[in-house]
């Protein structure tokens, strides 16, 4: 379940001639104590588009039980609708076993999707077309609630999300200002509350999946910015708690005009 956690939480609008990148490194812990593996996050964000990558890798007494080597890359595009992703792909190592997903979304809102191997079952019921038209990859909906969190400053928001078979949907809620100083990152951040709530592709050996607890998830402020990047992931302790925290935070911001004229010039 720990590795289920993890890789769940791995998890901006900005000027129309700037972007924003942030590279960005986690580690996991449970109970605030064992180490349980890395987290790195890259995302570039401009006023239109954005490009997300991450990886985690299993340590620790993670290791014992499930040695984990994933990565994922999501793109898409931002409007006034919010976040729209495009596409989707990733690539887990587990247990000495591999799969591979591939989904895309069309002009049309159709998802086409590539897994090997494919799912021998899809779960009791299996996610509707529907829900996965409503859905977003798991990144992407990380990605929106980052945009949408530093544009308003505050926690709302339900988002369905669709990683290849499971449907479920995050919910923020409560919020509460506070200040953060640790792992590169010093300023203000907004602690919100995060429910994983269980729709559709799930079967009874999923029950580990079913029951992620709810959490806390906290987004720094950054004020010259509409992207609120997670710092911290937290789940109860009376549930085997979980801690993810940062552990090194950087951010470029790039002058697209600059960048392309610069680029142009002989």
């Amino acid at each position: 379940m720990r590795a289920a956690l993890l890789a769940f939480f791995f998890c901006v609008i900005a000027t129309p001639a700037a972007a924003d990148r942030f590279a960005m490194t986690y580690e996991g812990a449970a109970f605030g104590l064992a180490p349980l593996g890395t987290i790195s996050v890259d995302a570039d964000v401009s006023d239109d588009s954005y490009v997300i990558r991450a990886n985690m890798r299993s340590g620790g007494l993670l290791n014992f039980f499930e040695r984990t080597n994933l990565t994922a890359e999501s793109s898409g595009v931002i409007n006034g609708a919010g976040v729209v992703w495009r596409s989707y792909d990733l690539d887990h190592h587990y247990s000495r076993k591999r799969r591979q997903i591939a989904m895309r979304l069309d002009e049309n809102g159709a998802m086409a999707a590539e897994i090997t191997p494919n799912y021998r079952l899809w779960g009791d019921p299996p996610a509707s077309e529907a829900q996965r038209r409503a859905s977003r990859d798991p990144l992407s909906s990380m990605v929106a609630m980052a945009i949408d969190v530093g544009r308003t400053r505050r926690c709302q928001g339900a988002y369905p999300t669709f990683d290849g078979r499971f449907h479920y949907v995050l919910e923020l809620g409560d919020g509460r200002i506070d200040h953060y100083d640790s792992g590169g990152y010093e300023g203000e951040v907004l602690r919100c509350s995060l429910s994983y709530i269980a729709v559709s592709g799930f079967e009874a050996r999923d029950a580990g999946r079913r029951r992620i607890p709810r959490g806390q998830v906290w987004f720094a402020l950054i004020e010259d910015s509409n992207y609120a990047p997670v710092v911290r992931i937290v789940t109860p302790a009376s549930t085997g708690g979980v801690v993810v925290y940062l552990t090194s935070f950087r951010r470029v911001q790039v002058d697209v005009d600059f960048t392309a004229a610069a680029a142009s010039t002989p």
